[in-house]
């Protein structure tokens, strides 16, 4: 079990160390502080699912950027929030592009068949902000979603599988794989940067497909 008594000194020794204990602390520590105030940040933008990942990709920042903290120009604590902040502003912009793209496609269709566009084009805008789960209770969208997933690789396909379709914990997970906990985190972040990217790309070439040039 890891200690939550951590101090910063230790927790900043521990990750330039790549101690996996050094960084669950740093979680528990700071994981429901910074997902607040991730959330502060994208507030009226996005998902509850999109300030967790924010503050999964903080974490991962953290680990792989350690060396860029300087204890002397101050606490472990300011540099997490400062990163923290630069992650959710930067996903509030993607957030807010990606609205304003279909609010523009909305406005250039008009009738009954562009009335049925409109409502597409704002389902394929919430897909990528819904949870996994979510993502699975859209029918028209398992194809693309399986296509996805074949291309990953073998591990990250079967971690995604475990923790998102059997619901399994991190540490089940863990001991069916031998996976350290920082392990599966930096492959589900990784595998959900993937298919994120994957299903936004087919939305795109699918609103692309709706509004073909020459088209009332």
């Amino acid at each position: 079990m890891v200690q939550d008594d951590w101090p910063d000194d230790a927790l900043y020794a521990g990750l330039i160390a790549r101690d996996p204990q050094a960084l669950e602390a740093l979680v528990q520590r700071y994981a429901r502080e910074i997902t607040y105030f991730i959330r502060l940040l994208l507030n009226g933008v996005g998902t509850a699912q999109d300030a967790e990942e924010c503050a999964n990709d903080l974490f991962v920042t953290a680990w792989q950027e350690i060396e860029s903290f300087t204890p002397t120009r101050g606490s472990l604590h300011t540099w997490l929030t400062m990163r923290a902040k630069y992650i959710a502003l930067d996903r509030r912009r993607q957030l807010q592009r990606r609205q304003s793209a279909v609010t523009s496609l909305d406005g250039e269709t008009t009738g009954n068949r562009n009335g049925a566009t409109r409502s597409g084009e704002r389902q394929v805008a919430q897909l990528t902000d819904q949870n996994m789960e979510g993502i699975l209770e859209q029918r028209e969208r398992r194809e693309e979603l399986r296509a996805a997933l074949e291309a990953l690789p073998d591990l990250d396909r079967y971690l995604v599988y475990m923790r998102y379709f059997r619901l399994a914990s991190t540490e089940e997970i863990s001991a069916k794989t031998s996976l350290s906990r920082h392990a599966i985190d930096t492959r589900l972040w990784r595998a959900r940067k993937t298919l994120r990217d994957a299903l936004e790309e087919q939305s795109y070439e699918r609103v692309r497909a709706l509004h073909k040039p020459g088209e009332p």
